[in-house]
């Protein structure tokens, strides 16, 4: 390939190639000369001390034989001397040769310091490019460059001498300059990679400023902005990691690769302050180097070099590199430096952003703000003054880290919620997936486990969940392990996020928003959850079941999910307002949350009422044989009064239905068994109430087709048993005024039912058939209690009731459902006594033995039996109807 290129012909070169051509031949050339330069370097190295000593000793014969002809010369001249005054009357040439002689003599010794002036400038050039390759191991670039520009110039100085016969003799002055050009471009390129570093010192940044000055012969304008373009491009390779450092070829941390970005951003403002400004420490080096005292460049070479001075020709042995006086305008200093904001602005919105986002927890974002808050920042009071800057616009922290610090803060916060979310619901897709593949087990829920009972006080006081409680609720294992999973995470949140607020440098309103940002961020996330539940469109009992259980779950078994909206008590001092928001927001979402679940309890509810219809389940019509074994067996009650007119005593018995109808009863038993079956736990209040509320809709439809019906207008009883009915239900399910629909409906309907009955003898029934309602619904509370579980004076109605069991539920709380209201009424307590109950239960009997025995002689003492009161068994029962007409008792009879 190098014949093939010393055979190119120059002159055809551009006629025969296009541009690239011409470019690709050229790199080819020079990639022959630095391969041949290199060989070169080799072998002089090698062969440097051999040279050395040879041209020492060739120096040594060159002076032992300049004394040695100096005194032959001597020698000659006084033996011609002698001779002419010897033969001074034979002398025949004329008097006037002796200045030619003279002038031969010059000649000569002009020749004579030509060649030791020329051998000396040769070996000046053999010895300066290892001096050279020293001074830019050792990063003294201005040295180098001082002695690349003084060979240059006795290169020059030959080259003109190059018609000399002397120096056609030695090429090797051509040669060795042919060596020394490349050193331009070495100079070049070791002070522009200087330049590129992190780490740049004052000094040595004038030291390559002066070097490119020197050496390209441009203005300090451009020197300017090709250090700021380098200290550009020194930021952008920091962040991607591409320093041509050893020590930064080694994966970097993204901490440090921040950290040093930021130092590289402060440290070329501070380089401009202490070097460019008008008393800046360039100027100062310039003006040294300027100076008639500062010494030649010959005295940067050896002592070896710096003897022979003598025998060089002034103008190379007094040479100095000349500088012209610096200009630089504060106007071109502060243009170059915003359009270098700009490009870091640039830089920064693209590198800088990425680079943040591989940050991933607080931890190492407290790292970076401590690191930051530690570095000082530098005042620049002079270099903004002379420019007429901002003293913002140099905050390159405020400005550029941290917002994007606040901002990937936050983009943690997020994504960890979302993963957190995300994860959470997946989990719950698939335990509503695998219930659909599972039965419904009751009992697993109220099966009492060794693990229900604390096995210490210090277990039971504890802050974990309890075990039977949350059995009470449905809450499966896997459902508990899932909230304890997503708790987990999201206390990993909350402690980072403390880690951050704990931390001094940030500021008190950045620690507001921070805090503010996790609510909105962890309200966003369960609204999102809910929104994508909402999405499955379940309909499977189980289905719903499961989800409602896990989604009510998380509300409750998650304290650290209620820290993301009611802060822990150390960050109170940063919240201050907050904190009441915070807490209204965590109702809202619960009330929320809880309002989606009521849908999904509605639809349970629905699917359980349109499963065991209740105009399915009981008869639509009543016939003869239908009374005969629907109705209960009717209770007789003897009434006895006073006659006013014979004073006599007159006995009358009536017929009372003594408790609803049996297959209402079977319906509400086997409504009541499907009910457990479906939902195994323990329904929350307002789940009960929409329930019972659609339950009484449906049976009072029933009720309305019955009353409707023709064998109910013309049978008395039948009205009276379906009267009867109502007031129970009313009375068991507890339907007060404050439901006032509802309400309606049941006195309008059983006003219609009165409509049927004999106005005088539901005079007579009105009060004894509401003694039996209440006793029949205390008899029958305990088999409905499933259903009428919420307690009839339960303050503030229903509206307030949601979907939040009781705080701390236990086997105690299951046989009650309120204060006054007993499912289940306590055993009487024997003793020789007779205690009311005792009193009240022995009434009872004998009500029930008289009612089996209606022809038996009343006593003396007039006794309602299904008096409710002891007051009321005591006195007499007194037809108000006979008295109000005026009728006697006889009629009754």
């Amino acid at each position: 390939m190098s014949a093939n290129l010393l055979e190119l012909n120059v002159d055809t070169l551009f006629e025969q190639h296009s541009v690239s051509e011409i470019d690709a031949v050229q790199k080819k050339i020079q990639m022959v000369v630095e391969n041949k330069r290199e060989e070169l370097r080799t072998m002089v190295g090698e062969r440097y001390r051999d040279l050395l000593k040879a041209a020492d000793t060739i120096a040594a014969m060159q002076s032992s034989a300049g004394t040695l002809i100096e005194q032959v010369h001597c020698i000659q001249s006084n033996c011609r001397s002698l001779n002419e005054q010897q033969l001074l009357g034979f002398k025949t040439t004329p008097v006037a040769c002796e200045a030619d002689i003279l002038l031969q003599q010059r000649t000569a010794s002009k020749q004579l310091n030509n060649y030791y002036s020329t051998m000396v400038q040769i070996k000046l050039l053999t010895s300066l490019p290892e001096l050279i390759w020293t001074h830019i191991d050792q990063e003294q670039f201005y040295a180098a460059t001082e002695l690349f520009i003084f060979s240059r110039h006795i290169s020059t100085g030959l080259q003109l001498d190059a018609k000399n016969a002397l120096m056609q003799r030695l090429p090797v002055a051509h040669k060795q300059w042919e060596i020394l050009r490349p050193f331009h471009l070495t100079i070049k390129h070791a002070v522009l990679n200087v330049l590129e570093r992190e780490q740049l010192s004052a000094e040595v940044a004038v030291d390559c400023m002066q070097s490119l000055l020197l050496l390209e012969k441009c203005d300090l304008h451009h020197v300017l902005q090709t250090f700021l373009q380098l200290r550009a491009t020194a930021f952008v390779r920091c962040l991607q990691s591409q320093s041509s450092d050893a020590e930064a070829k080694k994966s970097r941390r993204v901490k440090e690769r921040i950290l040093a970005s930021l130092h590289i951003l402060n440290g070329t403002i501070e380089l401009m302050d202490k070097c460019l400004l008008s008393n800046g420490l360039l100027f100062e080096r310039i003006e040294q180097c300027s100076a008639a005292t500062t010494p030649p460049s010959i005295s940067r070479m050896d002592i070896s070099e710096r003897q022979l001075a003598h025998l060089l020709p002034d103008i190379i042995a007094n040479y100095r590199p000349q500088f012209d006086k610096p200009q630089l305008a504060a106007q071109q200093i502060s243009d170059a430096l915003l359009a270098w904001l700009r490009k870091i602005d640039t830089l920064a919105a693209k590198e800088l952003e990425q680079i943040f986002s591989l940050v991933s927890s607080m931890q190492t974002i407290q790292d970076i703000k401590s690191a930051a808050a530690a570095t000082a920042q530098s005042s620049y009071a002079e270099l903004e003054q002379q420019l007429q800057l901002k003293s913002t616009q140099l905050n390159f922290y405020k400005h550029k880290y941290v917002p994007l610090i606040n901002a990937r803060v936050r983009e943690i916060i997020r994504s960890s919620w979302a993963a957190a979310m995300q994860h959470t619901y997946e989990l719950v897709v698939q335990l509503v997936q695998s219930s659909h593949s599972q039965e419904p087990a009751p009992l697993q829920i109220w099966r009492e486990q060794n693990e229900d009972l604390p096995l210490s006080l210090a277990a039971a006081l504890s802050e974990q969940p309890k075990r039977l409680a949350n059995r009470t609720k449905g809450y499966s294992t896997a459902t508990i392990e899932l909230c304890a999973e997503f708790d987990k995470q999201l206390a990993q949140i909350v402690q980072e996020l403390n880690v951050l607020l704990q931390e001094q440098s940030t500021r008190a309103e950045h620690k507001l928003a921070l805090i503010n940002f996790l609510r909105e961020t962890a309200q966003q996330q369960m609204m999102d959850y809910v929104s994508k539940l909402k999405t499955l469109q379940l309909q499977e009992r189980q289905a719903l079941l499961q989800a409602l259980r896990c989604t009510l779950a998380l509300i409750e078994l998650c304290p650290s999910l209620k820290l993301c909206f009611c802060q822990p008590s150390s960050w109170r001092q940063w919240a201050g307002n907050l904190t009441a928001a915070g807490a209204e927001h965590w109702q809202r979402l619960c009330a929320l949350i809880e309002e989606e679940m009521l849908r999904l309890w509605l639809l349970i509810v629905d699917d359980v009422l349109s499963t065991h219809n209740c105009d399915d389940k009981l008869p639509k019509g009543i016939t003869h044989n239908m009374v005969l074994q629907d109705f209960a067996l009717w209770h007789t009650q003897t009434l006895e009064q006073q006659d006013e007119e014979q004073q006599q005593s007159v006995q009358s018995s009536i017929r009372i239905p003594s408790q609803p109808r049996l297959s209402l009863q079977t319906y509400l038993h086997q409504l009541i068994q499907a009910l457990n079956v479906a939902v195994p736990q323990t329904l929350p209040s307002k789940v009960l109430h929409a329930f019972n509320q659609k339950l009484l809709t449906q049976l009072l439809a029933h009720y309305e087709l019955l009353a409707a019906a023709d064998c109910t207008k013309s049978s008395q009883n039948i009205a009276l048993q379906l009267y009867f009915d109502l007031k129970f239900l009313e009375r068991v399910f507890s339907v007060t005024r404050e439901e006032r629909q509802l309400y309606e409906q049941f006195h309008a309907l059983q006003r219609r039912l009165r409509d049927f009955i004999d106005p005088f003898d539901f005079e007579l029934f009105a009060e004894h058939i509401n003694q039996h309602v209440a006793r029949s619904a205390a008899r029958l509370h305990g088999e409905l209690g499933v259903l009428t579980a919420m307690p009839a004076n339960l303050p503030g109605g229903v509206a307030n009731a949601t979907l939040a069991h009781e705080a701390d539920p236990n086997v105690l709380c299951l046989s009650s459902s309120g204060s006054t209201s007993l499912w289940f009424p306590l055993l009487p307590i024997v003793t020789a006594q007779s205690t009311p109950l005792h009193s009240e239960r022995k009434s009872l009997t004998t009500a029930s033995e008289k009612a089996m025995t209606p022809t038996r002689k009343a006593p003396t003492t007039r006794k309602t039996e299904s008096s409710s009161s002891s007051s009321n068994s005591s006195s007499k029962s007194k037809s108000s109807a006979a008295s109000f007409f005026g009728m006697s008792q006889e009629w009754f009879r």
